[in-house]
């Protein structure tokens, strides 16, 4: 669980690097924990920072992603640069 926005940030920008660099969703290695890893991705997609990828929560709340060719938007980028 989050502790900051700064810390949520921090994710935000980390995920956002590896697949602007060229990881796969699938193999997507973090430092974080599963569940902080789908808060994250799913704030990025809800903020539009990447185009190419969706999700809908299960009835438990996870989030399930389907991919199709993902891509960081303009916004993606200058989030990264402001962090």
């Amino acid at each position: 669980m989050f502790k900051s926005t700064k810390e949520f940030d921090s994710a935000v920008k980390e995920i956002l690097i590896k697949l602007r660099d060229g990881e796969k969703l699938d193999a997507l290695t973090t430092t974080l924990q599963e569940a902080d890893f789908d808060e994250a991705l799913t704030e990025c997609i809800d903020r539009g920072y990447l185009s190419g990828v969706s999700y809908q929560r299960t009835m438990n709340g996870k989030p399930h992603f389907q991919e199709t060719n993902i891509r960081i938007t303009y916004s993606g980028l200058s989030f990264i640069e402001s962090k």
